[in-house]
């Protein structure tokens, strides 16, 4: 967490010109579909980083993860992205650190959704409302209500 949160602090003396460059590389990837793949090879090597991390912090805390790592990276990466904006929009009303304190929030309310150690296999499993090998789509559980 806090390598996470001194390379969000270093970044975010040029957020704005960081920002303005990723989004003019996204529009030009839409103006040019040979750049996508670069561009998505760029984002899911970013994602398997965040993957990376997120099986070490839930191995650390002895906790299966709630859904597959894949997917709940892409939520911190589409989390990072808009704070990110938001941060360069409206500085006044966004603390430098929210990107790494939202990323430790999601991670203690995920440690603690967590009931048992993780099982073999367990983070292999799909995400709900996505189809599975099989074609099927897995259904989403209620919350179990604590008496």
């Amino acid at each position: 967490m806090e390598h996470m949160r001194s390379w969000y602090r270093r970044r975010d003396e040029t957020l704005g010109s960081w920002l303005a460059l990723r989004t003019e590389l996204w529009l030009y990837g839409l103006r040019d579909p040979e750049l996508l793949p670069v561009l998505a090879d760029r984002e899911r090597r970013s994602r398997a980083a965040l993957a990376q991390a997120l099986e070490q912090g839930f191995a650390a805390r002895s906790v299966a993860p709630p859904a597959p790592v894949e997917f709940l990276a892409l939520v911190l990466h589409s989390l990072g992205d808009g704070l990110s904006i938001q941060r360069v929009l409206s500085p006044e009303d966004s603390c430098i650190d929210a990107v790494a304190d939202a990323v430790e929030l999601l991670m203690r309310s995920w440690s603690a959704l967590a009931r048992n150690p993780a099982p073999a296999g367990e983070a292999s499993r799909p995400s709900p409302g996505r189809p599975t090998t099989e074609g099927r789509t897995p259904s989403t559980e209620k919350p179990e209500k604590n008496p």
